[in-house]
C-alpha cells in the first residue's frame, strides 16, 4: 500500500466505524427504548460488541456496557433467545408487543435518515454545479454573456442534488434546442441568470469547454459542489423526497443483486458495495467533497439500513418478525431448537454474502 493510501485507510476506517456503529446504536435504541415502554424487561444495551471493556452503569433492571468491538451496539431482552418463566419476558409478550419492538429499530433508521436529509438541506444543501473555461465563440453561452471561469448552478431554477437522478450537464444536454433560464456565478460571486437557446452541434450544448490546463490545453468540463440552505418546510419537503429515493435505489440495488447472483455469481454485482466499498466511499468523499456531504451519505447509510433490516430473513429484523407471526399462526410458544438454528443458519449465510461483496470491493479497489 502507497503512503497515500495508507493516509486515506487511516482517515476513512475509523469515520466509517462511527457512521456504521452510531447508525447501528440507533436502530438498537429504538428496539430497547420499545421493549422499556412496553413493559419487557432488557437485561442490556450494549455499545460494540464483546468482549466487554466497561460497565457504564445500571438502573433498577438494564444494564449500560461499553464493549471492544467497534461495530455497533445491541440489545438483550429476557426471553428473547431462550425459554423464561418471567411474566416480562419478550417471548411471554403479547404479538402486537413484540412486533412493535422488533420493527421499531427500523423506524428509527428511517426517522435518522429524514432527520440528516433535513439537517443537510436545511443548513448545508449541497448541490451540482459546472465550473468551465472557455466559451465557444458564437455559441448560446456567448451570447448570454458568459465567460470563462464562472460557474451555472442551475437549470429553469432547479439546482441538482447529490440525490438527483439526473445531473445538470444531462439536464442541459436534454434540453438541445430549448430555450431555458440558466443560472451562474459570475467571476465576482454574484448570482445572476440568463434566457438562453440551447444549441445542438457545440460542445455541451451551450458552447462550453473545460478548464484551460497550465499547457493550454481544454479538459472536461468540472462538476462541482455548491452549498446554500433552505427554510425549514422545503428542507422538511427535500428531506422526505431523499428518503424515498434512497429507498428507491435500495430496491433497485436488490433486484439487480438477486439477478446478478443467479446469473453471474462470479462476477462483481453492479451498484452493491459491502463494507470495503462503503468505507472506499466515505473517504472519497471526505476527501473531494467535505463534511457535509458525509453527512448527506450518513443519511443515505441509514435509509438502506433500514430497508436491508425489514427483508424477511433471518436474523434480520424482517426475519424475526416472520418467525414471530409464524409460530404464532401455528400456536408455538417459547424459543424452539428449530428457530435457533435458523438464526445461526441465516448469520452464517449473512457473514459469507458480506464476503463474497467485500472480495468484489477489494477487486475493484478498496482504496486510492
Amino acid at each position: 500500500m502507497t503512503l497515500q493510501g495508507l493516509l486515506f485507510a487511516l482517515m476513512a476506517i475509523p469515520l466509517t466505524l462511527l457512521i456504521l456503529s452510531s447508525l447501528v446504536v440507533v436502530h438498537e435504541f429504538g428496539h430497547f427504548i420499545t421493549a422499556r415502554l412496553a413493559g419487557i424487561r432488557v437485561l442490556e444495551f450494549g455499545i460494540g460488541f464483546p468482549p466487554r471493556a466497561k460497565v457504564l452503569g445500571h438502573d433498577h433492571e438494564t444494564e449500560y456496557t461499553l464493549n471492544y468491538l467497534p461495530i455497533g451496539g445491541f440489545v438483550r431482552l429476557e426471553g428473547e433467545e431462550s425459554d423464561s418463566e418471567d411474566p416480562r419476558a419478550f417471548t411471554n409478550s403479547s404479538l402486537s408487543r413484540q412486533l412493535v419492538v422488533m420493527v421499531a429499530g427500523v423506524t428509527m433508521n428511517l426517522l435518522t435518515a429524514v432527520l440528516l436529509f433535513f439537517i443537510v438541506a436545511c443548513v448545508f444543501s449541497p448541490g451540482q454545479a459546472i465550473k468551465f473555461g472557455q466559451v465557444v465563440p458564437g455559441s448560446p453561452a456567448q451570447r448570454a454573456g458568459l465567460v470563462g471561469g464562472e460557474t451555472i448552478d442551475s437549470l429553469n431554477g432547479q439546482r441538482f442534488g447529490f440525490m438527483t437522478t439526473m445531473g445538470l450537464v444531462d439536464a442541459i444536454q436534454a434540453d438541445a434546442g430549448k430555450t431555458v433560464t440558466i443560472g451562474y456565478v459570475d467571476l465576482q460571486g454574484n448570482h445572476k441568470s440568463a434566457v438562453v437557446t440551447l444549441g445542438t452541434n457545440v460542445p455541451g450544448v451551450l458552447g462550453i469547454a473545460g478548464p484551460v490546463q497550465a499547457d493550454g490545453t481544454t479538459g472536461t468540463l468540472v462538476s462541482v459542489v455548491t452549498f446554500t440552505h433552505s427554510d425549514p418546510v422545503t428542507a422538511m419537503e427535500t428531506a422526505i423526497e431523499n428518503t424515498r429515493t434512497s429507498l428507491g435505489l435500495v430496491f433497485a440495488g436488490l433486484g439487480q443483486l438477486g439477478s446478478s447472483i443467479v446469473n453471474h455469481p462470479t462476477s462483481a454485482p453492479s451498484g452493491i458495495q459491502g463494507p470495503v466499498g462503503i468505507t472506499r466511499d466515505v473517504g472519497l468523499v471526505l476527501t473531494d467533497y467535505g463534511f457535509p456531504v458525509v453527512i448527506l451519505l450518513a443519511a443515505i447509510l441509514s435509509a438502506n439500513l433500514a430497508l436491508i433490516n425489514i427483508l424477511p430473513f433471518p436474523p434480520l429484523d424482517g426475519g424475526k418478525v416472520l418467525v414471530l407471526v409464524v409460530k404464532r399462526i401455528f400456536g408455538a410458544r417459547g424459543v424452539s431448537a428449530v428457530e435457533a438454528a435458523a438464526y445461526v443458519a441465516g448469520m452464517a449465510c449473512l457473514l459469507a454474502f458480506i464476503a463474497w461483496i467485500s472480495y468484489f470491493d477489494i477487486v475493484r479497489g478498496g482504496a486510492p
